[in-house]
């Protein structure tokens, strides 16, 4: 009889039965499992299971290759493994490059509005230093302090300018451009000029100045300064009445009314003459001429043309305060009578030596600036230098 228990200590069996009537001996007292790669073949791999090793042979399957490379044309990172192939754009490297992480750059914090300048300083080690740090620097430009720009010899200041495709570039600028200040003639002072006459009397006159022609360079550009220079100039004779004259040049541009209280030039004088002198004595006038000059300055805005409004009146001591009238008013006197002296019938005059100084500007006019109140009582005299007896 076998024992019942001896199926117990067998480890291959259920049953006693399987054994020949005993229990069948254990082959391995060890449930161990593991696999290793052969010393000798790496294609053979060592499987041990219950304390028993196994030769496998493993397949050789055909490897692939890793690669990296670069797509200039669409600007990506391609890297091909062996399952896919992954693509890494520009924007994804840039949203974890920061500008200070490439070698030659040392920007790590820049100052708003820096500019990227290769090492700027020069100014510290002289021109064309290199020194072994020369990397990518944040430079701000610094304000001005005690820099100022000196003039070249031959009248012109170095600054920098964008050329046409918007590159900075140094150049040369003049102190003062050319052509910046236009002196024109309109009328000079030549008694013979048949352009400008003398006129009897009273009477209005328009003066144009052809501003687009006269000034092409800068017309339709800028505001134009203009100072007007002029003589006014009055004649009489022995057959003329003593009279006092007016002369109001008032600037207008076109579009505009002329603003004779704050823009006007006044000349006024007298013209009369003593008549006949007394024989053989100092007394008397002789027939002679009246000359005065004015300037005044104005704007005229960008692209606009402007003239001068002429008004010449004439009182006598019969007619004041209303002016005096003749026939002859408004009348150019033939040059005959005027090569001659004391031959005119009436009071003549003439607006000449006519001299336009044009600059281009940028401003404005006011006419209401803050200024002085008037006085009732000025201060008492008192010199400043001494009076030289």
């Amino acid at each position: 009889m076998m024992n019942d228990n001896c199926c117990d200590k067998c480890n291959s069996c259920n049953s006693c039965d399987k054994c020949g009537g005993g229990c069948c001996p254990a082959k391995y007292n060890d449930c161990s499992f593991n696999i290793e790669m052969s010393p000798y073949d790496p294609y053979t791999w060592l499987v041990t299971t219950n304390c028993m090793t196994h030769k496998v042979k493993i397949p050789r399957i055909p490897e692939t290759c890793t690669s990296l490379s670069v797509n200039g044309t669409d600007a990506t990172l391609v890297y091909k493994g062996e399952c896919d192939t992954d693509i890494i754009t520009g924007e994804q490297l840039g949203s974890i490059i920061r500008l200070n992480d490439l070698k030659d750059v040392d920007a790590p914090w820049p100052d708003h509005c820096s500019m990227l300048v290769f090492d700027p300083f020069c100014a510290e080690c002289g021109d064309g230093c290199a020194a072994p740090a020369d990397m990518w620097r944040p430079y701000t430009i610094p304000d001005a302090g005690d820099c100022i720009i000196p003039l070249e010899d031959d009248g012109y200041y170095k600054v920098l300018v964008k050329d046409d495709c918007g590159c900075i570039k140094e150049c040369r600028l003049p102190a003062k451009p050319d052509d910046e200040d236009k002196i024109i003639y309109l009328r000079d002072s030549t008694p013979e000029d048949p352009d400008y006459p003398w006129y009897y009397g009273i009477y209005n006159e328009t003066i144009n100045l052809h501003l687009a022609a006269n000034c092409p360079k800068w017309f339709g550009k800028y505001d134009l300064e203009i100072t007007v220079n002029y003589d006014i100039q009055v004649i009489t004779s022995i057959h003329c009445e003593n009279t006092n004259y007016r002369s109001l040049v008032v600037p207008v541009v076109d579009g505009q009314a002329g603003d004779a209280a704050n823009d006007s030039s006044i000349l006024q004088g007298q013209a009369t003459l003593e008549s006949p002198p007394v024989k053989g004595t100092l007394r008397g006038s002789p027939w002679g001429t009246v000359t005065q000059r004015s300037s005044i300055t104005f704007v005229v805005p960008k692209g606009k043309e402007a003239y001068l409004h002429h008004e010449f009146r004439l009182r006598s001591y019969g007619s004041f305060p209303h002016y005096v009238e003749n026939a002859l008013d408004g009348q150019r006197i033939p040059d005959s009578l005027v090569q001659t002296p004391n031959q005119i019938p009436w009071t003549g005059s003439r607006l000449h030596a006519l001299q336009c100084i044009i600059k281009p500007t940028s401003g404005e006019v006011d006419k209401n600036p803050t200024k002085d109140p008037i006085r009732d009582q000025l201060d008492p005299w008192d010199d400043w230098y001494a009076n030289i007896v």
